[in-house]
């Protein structure tokens, strides 16, 4: 495996720890704030990342089994909304997503090169799983971690 896959695997196995330490000690009471009646809390984002990592894991073993095909989407705010993430402890999402990294690494790191080099298409644009971990996935935490800090600094101001 080449050096630019194994640093995807890492980064990626890196967003469980930086979800995890971003939420861990914060109260309940922050956790299911909302900053606007639409905005989601911060359990809500943390399900929202479970989320994407499901369909992101769907979108990786699809790549490596199946013909060239479109790339799976899902609507996204109706998923948080119907989910009740605030409904959860903190805890039960945290070890989802941490259990979700750990199977979507272990695959990742049993791959061929050859499975590498396969894409999905989103519209005309071919999809690598390199593509999907860094910026599907890895970016895609980062936005998130940014929204848990604004929500945090938002529920300080009140």
């Amino acid at each position: 495996m080449n050096q630019s896959h194994q640093d995807s695997i890492h980064n990626y196995l890196q967003t469980a720890v930086i979800v995890r330490e971003s939420v861990e000690n914060l109260s309940t009471q922050l956790l299911l704030w909302k900053p606007t009646a639409t905005a989601w809390s911060i359990q809500e984002i943390v399900g929202h990342l479970i989320d994407s990592n499901i369909t992101n894991s769907y979108r990786i073993r699809k790549i490596i089994s199946e013909p060239v095909s479109p790339i799976a989407t899902f609507a996204h705010e109706s998923w948080v909304d119907q989910q009740q993430f605030n409904n959860f402890s903190l805890t039960e999402l945290l070890d989802i997503y941490d259990a979700i990294t750990k199977y979507n690494g272990i695959l990742l790191s049993k791959l061929s090169e050859e499975q590498w080099l396969r894409v999905g298409m989103k519209g005309e644009e071919p999809i690598s799983i390199v593509h999907i971990i860094d910026k599907f996935i890895c970016n895609h935490v980062n936005k998130h971690i940014g929204q848990i800090t604004r929500n945090i600094g938002a529920f300080e101001l009140i």
